[in-house]
């Protein structure tokens, strides 16, 4: 068993912060992710930027419109040609919650060994 990765719980992660969670998910593998779901633009990996609201809003209000118009059933690019495509454990794929269909993601704080 692998010590626990946990991210931070101050700074970019605590502020803004997530809109709503923790929640947790069993992978393939065993192991338990906790993740939790911020505004596309408050997601701790933006907060080192100096960006002007102004750019956040554009950012936010781009991502809205693809979450809007780009259902997850549906095929954007042509199927390779040759090789194959990568897989995700089914677990990560997972169900925002009402409310947060659109302009949210899930960004996973913490992994550990079960």
């Amino acid at each position: 068993m692998g010590v626990p990765h946990t991210s931070p719980t101050v700074g970019a992660w605590a502020k803004p912060g997530p809109k709503l969670g923790p929640f947790t998910a069993k992978l393939v593998d065993g192991s338990v992710v906790t993740y939790s779901w911020y505004r596309f633009v408050d997601q701790p990996s933006f907060q080192q930027y100096a960006w002007s609201e102004e750019k956040k809003a554009t950012l936010q209000a781009f991502v809205e419109k693809l979450h809007t118009a780009w259902p997850i059933d549906r095929d954007y690019m042509a199927p390779p040609t040759r090789g194959k495509l990568a897989s995700f454990d089914p677990a990560l794929l997972v169900t925002p919650p009402a409310g947060l269909e659109v302009g949210y993601v899930p960004i996973v704080t913490r992994q550990t060994a079960q």
